[in-house]
């Protein structure tokens, strides 16, 4: 069955400096998806102050959504402990 979904991620690090470079980060993973997943999922980061805004619009199967969404917290993770 195919879906349609809108999400806003926000992560919260009162600190704006931080922010922006974790979003640059996550802003050049999101360039790497693969083509056939381009087609259904649109992913848009940004910084604003000190938060890191994703936001996120899908269409497909939930499985894949969820797959995108725990690469995405994976990739912010990964951020966070190496900036």
């Amino acid at each position: 069955m195919e879906i349609r979904a809108e999400v806003e991620l926000v992560w919260e690090y009162g600190d704006a400096e931080r922010a922006r470079a974790i979003a640059r980060a996550i802003d050049v993973d999101n360039a790497s998806l693969p083509e056939g997943l381009r087609k259904n999922l649109n992913l848009k980061t940004r910084s604003e102050g000190g938060r890191v805004i994703t936001k996120v619009k899908y269409r497909g199967e939930i499985e894949t959504l969820i797959a995108a969404l725990d690469d995405l917290v994976f990739a912010i993770k990964v951020a966070e402990e190496v900036l």
